[in-house]
């Protein structure tokens, strides 16, 4: 290690031998997952609305409006 870097790093020889490891009993792996459900819900909702939301309401629109069109052209001949 350059002597720069001493301050900034510890540097530790890697000889394959394990020195910490973590107890499955230990590792959060659902509790995250559920405690921030509700925040990660809503910001993807949110994400997803503006990057679709303008082609959704789009399509929704043109559908509802040829509905209204068909109708309206299969009964404008009659009194």
């Amino acid at each position: 290690v350059q002597p720069a870097l001493k301050l900034w790093k510890k540097h530790y020889k890697v000889d394959g031998q394990v020195t910490q490891h973590l107890s499955p009993f230990e590792q959060n792996i659902v509790s995250p997952l559920i405690k921030h459900f509700p925040e990660n819900t809503m910001k993807r909702a949110i994400k997803f609305v503006t990057e679709a939301g303008a082609g959704l309401g789009l399509g929704v629109f043109v559908y509802y409006w040829s509905e209204w069109k068909f109708a309206d052209l299969a009964y404008h001949h009659r009194p």
